[in-house]
């Protein structure tokens, strides 16, 4: 009932629950994964059960919490995690530290929201009702706790509630049922519930808010940020052609053009979403035998531990090094495991093969191995390279005629209109927009300079902090 991957089915019958999970590593320890679990159990059992369907989002940054609701579409969201008043609930950042997402953030998310569906929210954090009565004005049904709520009990009444809905009973309920069962933990007083008709007109619509920020400055678009990838799609649609085509195809362009966003946020969730690929990546850095074995080993035996996995890993890369093992022999092994998947091994910044390994012989023998394994059936390699390195490619005459066969897709910069869908998209996904004209006064700056994407990102992530009442202005740029 529970997925790794967005679902794109909209049965109008069918109510999706997203559960957001968040216990940053310096926050105290929660049992999310068995409030979790207990949920899952308690929806598999009831007689409504195909009226629901469970997902999950572990860890979650501020970002990862509206790219989910983006992702899911659902009708019920649902945090688990901490909360600390006024202050807000507790997400991670990028180095999985606590950061805090407040009242206002969270209602101007949800304002959102609630018009793509969103109908009930259940914050299942200490101290939430600040940021529930915030959301409420725009969500139907909103579920804080007032004080602090203990483990157990916060597990015993979700459990409850959504036994309760997927028994078929309405909201009211559901959190009735709900709070009764906390009265062995003392705690049924906790947990309140707020609906947007006791309070419409009170709070007023929080338009100065700042939505968090879809551009991504000078840092690469990843596999979760698909949902904000925009200006490539043309470029996107022929490189899913060529990868359902051809055993190997090459990105080949500029630095600063895009290359390794096109192929994580533009190629992997199209093929992901057809459910019949197995897709892994890596750089080759300064020892690409060792890069590559970790992939595969990591592949072929998920549930080994950390210590073993590394083990692993260096006695692959080894025996790979010395011919004793063939990387086609590991994928044939991997394609026994999943003989209803095709393989993609995708090898980003393959530049590093000539920069940073300086052994002539090793990266030839790298490149033979990788040359081999394309004539096995359901494989596929993707790399990109940067265009002032395809010289070090076409050198060696094996690659070269294998580039000859199999014709890679050369980059370039983005044109004005695929600019404008890249500056203009993003924002209006979260119902922001420019002021007349800025777009173009942007792209007049920004000119046809070779690199001028990441700067064209990183301005946008700087005007993006300047904006009023969701409007970018000239003023401010």
């Amino acid at each position: 009932m529970d997925s790794t991957q967005p679902t794109h089915d909209h049965n109008p019958h069918v109510k999706t629950i997203l559960i957001l999970a968040a216990n940053p590593d310096s926050s105290s320890r929660l049992q999310l994964d068995k409030e979790v679990r207990e949920i899952d159990e308690g929806l598999r059992r009831a007689s409504k059960r195909e009226q629901f369907k469970l997902e999950q989002k572990w860890a979650v940054r501020q970002r990862d919490f509206y790219r989910a609701i983006l992702d899911y579409q659902p009708q019920i969201v649902h945090f688990s995690g901490h909360g600390t008043g006024h202050d807000g609930i507790v997400l991670g950042n990028e180095a999985d530290e606590p950061a805090f997402v407040n009242a206002d953030a969270l209602a101007s998310m949800f304002k959102l929201f609630a018009t793509k569906g969103v109908e009930c929210v259940v914050l299942n954090a200490c101290y939430s009702e600040v940021q529930a009565k915030a959301i409420s004005q725009y969500v139907n049904y909103v579920i804080g706790m007032n004080q602090t709520i203990g483990d157990k009990a916060a597990i015993t009444f979700s459990v409850a509630f959504y036994d309760a809905l997927a028994a078929g009973e309405q909201m009211e309920f559901a959190y009735e049922l709900a709070c009764s069962q906390l009265i062995s933990y003392l705690e049924q007083q906790t947990p309140v519930l707020l609906k947007k008709s006791q309070i419409n007109g009170i709070i007023q619509p929080l338009s100065d808010v700042i939505p968090p920020n879809p551009y991504f400055g000078l840092a690469a678009f990843t596999e979760a940020d698909a949902a904000f990838f925009f200006g490539r799609e043309i470029f996107v649609n022929g490189l899913v052609e060529a990868v359902n085509k051809q055993p190997l195809v090459g990105v080949i362009g500029p630095s600063g053009s895009g290359k390794s966003s096109i192929v994580y946020a533009g190629l992997f969730p199209q093929l992901r979403m057809t459910g019949n690929w197995l897709i892994e990546s890596f750089r080759p850095g300064d020892k690409p035998f060792y890069q590559i074995a970790s992939v595969l080993v990591r592949l072929l035996e998920p549930e080994i531990g950390e210590t073993a996995q590394l083990r692993e890993v260096v006695g692959l890369a080894a025996d790979m090094k010395l011919g004793k093992i063939t990387l086609e022999q590991v994928i044939s092994r991997l394609k026994e495991r999943h003989p209803d998947k095709r393989l993609l091994l995708f090898a980003d910044q393959f530049e590093e093969l000539y920069t940073l390994c300086q052994n002539k012989e090793v990266i030839e023998h790298f490149v033979d191995a990788l040359l081999a394994a394309i004539n096995l059936d359901n494989f596929t390699l993707v790399f990109t390279l940067r265009a002032d390195f395809y010289n070090f490619v076409l050198a060696y005459r094996p690659f070269r005629d294998a580039l000859q066969q199999f014709t890679p897709q050369l980059l370039s910069s983005m044109n004005r209109d695929e600019c404008t869908r890249a500056i203009e998209q993003p924002a209006h996904k979260i119902e922001v927009f420019l002021e007349a004209q800025l777009t173009q006064r942007i792209l007049d700056d920004v000119g046809n300079e070779p690199g001028n994407l990441p700067l064209l990102e990183f301005a946008l992530t700087r005007l993006w902090e300047k904006q009023q009442k969701r409007l970018l202005t000239h003023q401010a740029y």
